[in-house]
């Protein structure tokens, strides 16, 4: 079983939890990525809200240098991978082929900054989290404003240095104006705005819950562009409560490849970042949930590009120096 994760929290936990990346009591550790042959993993470096400037920039620095420390001391089983020869070796070699991101692009909003990420290995930024901050507009903002100048130029920057571009959380106005610059865009953990609202029945926290899903027009843009959509796990995202497992990440799923979304359909966990049902509830679950989509129809080689082979090769190119 393979397995390209578009995100996880898992970094920002280990760092505010004390917890081990090697058998912590998280989604994700490297012993539950044993049930794994091969395994590319995003881990984002999540940025509160409030957290803005020299705050964010410093709260980054913090949790990348744990994150390194775990990663040194965990070598014979983990790589960080900042160009396309680390992820061969990685995946080669049968380690988790790890890949920094930033959810919330404020530590790098000024200028000098972003060119740090790039030294960092920093290969996707998640623009905003739910509310504003430098760059732009989340989906609970309220706001239907557009990227800020301060974004625009961060995309610009963003391109000359290989780092891919991350709507999740995005309001609309910003989606539409980050597509319209041309940058490479994913959807790192997501799902349809479509499906919840048709099969949600329980009206607490929908109406949020919707607006972090994709809508059907931006989902068809994403596959116009070539960009990534990561199926995200979060209970609320996907369903009811006790409809929010296995059969719902189906739904999702169907919904998106009916759309003609074979090519840019992926895993997006958010593993460590929210409330998961039992069912999905750790990377040592991937292979039961690829079982059950096959029963349900999905053939081996449409698991293969899910759970791993699309998100490889975007990727694999964002690597490339």
């Amino acid at each position: 079983m393979n397995l390209f994760d578009l995100h996880c929290d898992t970094a920002g936990e280990c760092f505010n939890k004390k917890q081990p990346l090697s058998d912590g009591n998280l989604h994700i550790n490297l012993c539950k990525g044993k049930e794994l042959d091969k395994w590319c993993q995003l881990f984002a470096i999540w940025i509160p809200d409030e957290l803005r400037g020299k705050a964010a920039e410093e709260y980054f620095d913090k949790v990348f240098l744990n994150f390194k420390n775990e990663i040194a001391e965990n070598c014979s089983e983990i790589k960080l991978c900042k160009e396309s020869e680390d992820l061969e070796c990685a995946v080669d070699s049968h380690k988790c082929a790890a890949i920094l991101t930033c959810e919330g692009a404020s530590p790098f909003a000024d200028n000098d900054r972003i060119y740090l990420a790039g030294s960092y290995g920093v290969k996707l930024i998640t623009l905003t989290w739910n509310d504003e901050n430098e760059i732009g507009f989340g989906c609970q903002s309220g706001s239907d404003s557009g990227l800020k100048e301060v974004g625009k130029r961060l995309l610009r920057d963003m391109e000359k240095l290989n780092i891919a571009a991350d709507v999740s959380h995005l309001n609309r106005a910003g989606f539409f104006d980050a597509v319209s610059s041309g940058a490479r865009l994913i959807a790192s953990h997501s799902t349809s705005k479509t499906v919840l609202e048709k099969f949600r029945k329980d009206s607490e926290d929908k109406f949020f819950s919707c607006r972090r899903n994709l809508d059907d027009e931006q989902i068809k843009l994403l596959i116009e562009c070539g960009g990534l959509i990561g199926i995200n796990f979060c209970k609320s995202f996907l369903g009811d409560e006790n409809d929010d497992g296995f059969e719902a990440v189906y739904r999702h799923m169907s919904h998106i490849l009916d759309m003609g979304g074979e090519s840019i359909l992926s895993i997006g966990s958010d593993f460590d970042g929210c409330e998961i049902n039992p069912e999905l509830a750790g990377v040592d679950k991937i292979p039961a949930l690829a079982a059950f989509l096959g029963a349900k129809g999905f053939d081996n080689r449409l698991i293969e590009k899910i759970f791993y082979e699309n998100a490889y090769i975007f990727f694999k190119n964002i690597l490339q120096k």
